[in-house]
């Protein structure tokens, strides 16, 4: 099991010098003829998630990965947690929408309170044993490392001697708050324990790419890769709705000169809100809305405080689907995401597409890739409402022309983002793994 250690001695001058042939050089003769291989790649899922189902997609066509899908959850076929988190009866999608065009298959889940969000006991899928047993992919991608399923995979994968690669959008900023013994017990079980048994770590970003580090893992195995794919969608729909926008504005009520804030997710505590709700009290603007598309706990006592306060120019949307919500990216001015805990925050890329400035917590993990402080939006210190009224002055005081400029810049980010050659860099690093040059060799 050679592959799940770390490397013996990294930092000589020797391995060095093979990363650098890794990392830089696009020739396959580095790494022989094993680069014309086919390989046999499995990703372990929570469940279906629709930002994520291009990216299947993708690998799946590549010519040289042959790809299959275990899902652990039928979750979004049938909404339970998304019943429990946003209180509304719908799921994310159906399996015309979702299961096209990638192989997958769903495990059996024999946890007593299934939940994908429960840990560590929601996901407890015992055949994963037997899927890596019998069918010995080349590789294993498993996106978590939170619950039963995971440490079965990963139990699976040890006794096989196949590479375990890690692929999820955790980030840097919650590991480093919260108590000491919390903290202490998670550097014992990821720095001394799982990231040493994996290979690679496939890193969505640079806050997720900094937690690998913060736990240990080595340079020369972290991967520029992604946790959710698929904006063009969002792209070619801002491109029909654009020239519509008027017309929208006047369909949702929107007074002409209204600048629209828009906050679109979870009400939930962890998503700081309120923060949201006082500083938009607080900010110096005649015609000014916020529009909350979301619901969840929070939102009785919200829509009590909004009445009790006089803030008519709140509106609460409620939950909307994907097709729907892009109504709503396309007749705003400007995005909020003030979350105190967010792992990316995939309502910053979809609002980039829409030409949307952003302003987001630190917090949040796209923050460090997908917003420019001060070019397309800007960071402030998560719970500080002062900062986050100052931010929001900042925008409503540019003029239209600097506001489309930050908006353009906006769309300048989500589309170098999205034109990444990412399963280029995987496929490669799998070469490297199978080849004499890895330091872990099989």
């Amino acid at each position: 099991m050679e592959f799940a250690s770390p490397p013996p001695d990294s930092g000589t001058k020797k391995h060095c010098e093979e990363i650098l042939v890794f990392k830089t050089k696009s020739t396959q003769e580095s790494l022989g003829t094993e680069t014309k291989r086919r390989y046999k790649l499995a990703i372990v899922a929570p469940t279906c998630f629709y930002y994520q189902v291009d990216l299947f997609r993708q690998l799946a066509a590549h010519p040289r990965i042959d790809l299959t899908v275990y899902f652990c959850s039928d979750e979004f076929l049938h909404g339970r947690d998304i019943r429990e988190m946003y209180q509304v009866d719908k799921a994310w999608g159906d399996e015309s929408e979702l299961l096209v065009g990638y192989q997958h298959k769903f495990l059996p889940n024999q946890s007593p309170m299934p939940s994908y969000l429960r840990w560590p006991y929601g996901l407890m899928n015992f055949s994963i044993w037997k899927e890596i047993k019998d069918n010995r992919p080349d590789a294993v991608i498993l996106m978590s490392w939170m619950n039963i399923t995971w440490w079965i995979a990963i139990a699976a994968c040890l006794r096989s001697r196949i590479p375990i690669l890690y692929m999820t959008d955790a980030n840097v900023q919650s590991e480093l708050t919260g108590p000491s013994w919390k903290k202490w017990f998670k550097k014992l079980f990821l720095k001394n324990m799982l990231f040493k048994m994996a290979t690679g770590f496939l890193c969505a970003g640079t806050a997720n790419r900094l937690l690998y580090e913060f736990y240990g893992a080595p340079e020369e195995k972290l991967v520029p890769f992604a946790y959710s794919w698929g904006y063009e969608s969002h792209l070619r729909a801002w491109e029909d709705l654009k020239p519509r926008r008027a017309e929208l504005r006047a369909q949702q009520g929107i007074a002409d000169g209204s600048f629209v804030i828009l906050y679109c997710g979870r009400l939930a505590t962890e998503k700081r809100v309120w923060d949201l709700l006082e500083a938009y009290r607080l900010v110096n603007c005649k015609n000014k809305i916020l529009a909350i598309v979301g619901s969840g706990g929070l939102q009785n006592e919200m829509q009590e405080h909004v009445v009790k306060h006089g803030l008519d120019s709140v509106r609460f949307l409620g939950f909307q689907t994907r097709s729907e919500v892009r109504q709503y990216y396309a007749t705003a001015d400007l995005l909020v995401l003030p979350s105190a805990r967010e792992t990316w925050g995939i309502v910053v890329n979809e609002a980039l597409c829409y030409e949307l400035p952003v302003i987001v917590s630190d917090q949040v993990g796209a923050g460090r890739d997908m917003v420019r402080d001060g070019e397309n939006g800007f960071i402030y210190p998560s719970g500080d409402v002062e900062a986050l009224t100052l931010r929001l002055q900042q925008v409503i005081d540019l003029s239209e022309e600097e506001r489309r400029l930050m908006g353009l810049r906006s769309r300048q980010l989500i589309e170098k983002w999205v034109k990444r050659d990412l399963v280029q860099s995987l496929d490669r690093y799998i070469d490297f793994i199978y080849s004499n040059k890895f330091p872990g060799k099989i």
